[in-house]
């Protein structure tokens, strides 16, 4: 374990069995969208997804979910060399940090470019609809993030603010299309202490 300013580093590999147990009973970045209701295809009543974050309840997805899932896992490590290399500086990978201010709530970064600067990847077959749209646009305005999922822009602020990161670098590759998308987003801590973490809180509090 490494001890940094606002929050404690384990190294362990993402989806290995220290990993795993780390998430367990925490509320992590990549779930945050669902526990605050920004995720509209969580079919999960409140209390089926805590006992999933508790580690009651298995999460049953299907043979296609598992394939999609697996191939983001397979092209993950291309993708963040690929934005290594867009942007000309190196992205190092990272483990599981704990939020020292609340050890309920916890986060597993892509990748970093600096204390300043954290990464978040996805790797869909297709690209995202809204994001689709926004790359089409003529005239971007590059601090939109509209475009966004709420649940994906959630676990982004959620990693920035775990980790006392300014910045996150969202970078989203469709595999069976090969359109790579990225941006840089401020992390909006505002947002993190008005709605995220209260909202969040309350769900722990009344469900875990």
């Amino acid at each position: 374990m490494k001890e940094f300013e606002t929050y404690y580093l384990y190294d362990v590999s993402q989806g290995g069995s220290d990993w795993l147990n780390m998430r367990k009973g925490r509320i992590t970045a990549s779930v945050l969208g669902k526990v605050v209701g920004h995720a509209p295809y969580n079919n999960h009543s409140p209390q089926e997804l805590a006992d999933i974050i508790k580690g009651k309840k298995k999460e049953i997805f299907s043979p296609e979910a598992r394939e999609r899932m697996q191939k983001g896992i397979d092209y993950e490590p291309k993708v963040r060399d690929k934005l290594s290399q867009i942007i000309n500086k190196p992205i190092y990978e990272t483990g599981f940090a704990v939020w020292k201010a609340d050890t309920r709530f916890g986060a597993s970064l892509d990748g970093i470019i600096n204390e300043d600067i954290g990464i978040e990847i996805k790797c869909p077959s297709k690209m995202y609809a809204p994001i689709k749209e926004y790359m089409n646009k003529k005239d971007k305005d590059f601090k939109d993030i509209r475009h966004i999922w709420k649940s994906q822009y959630d676990q982004i602020i959620a990693n920035g603010v775990i980790t006392n990161r300014k910045k996150m670098i969202f970078c989203v590759y469709a595999i069976e299309e090969k359109q790579f998308f990225y941006q840089c987003v401020d992390v909006d801590y505002k947002y993190w202490f008005d709605f995220l973490y209260p909202t969040a809180c309350q769900f722990y509090e009344k469900y875990m």
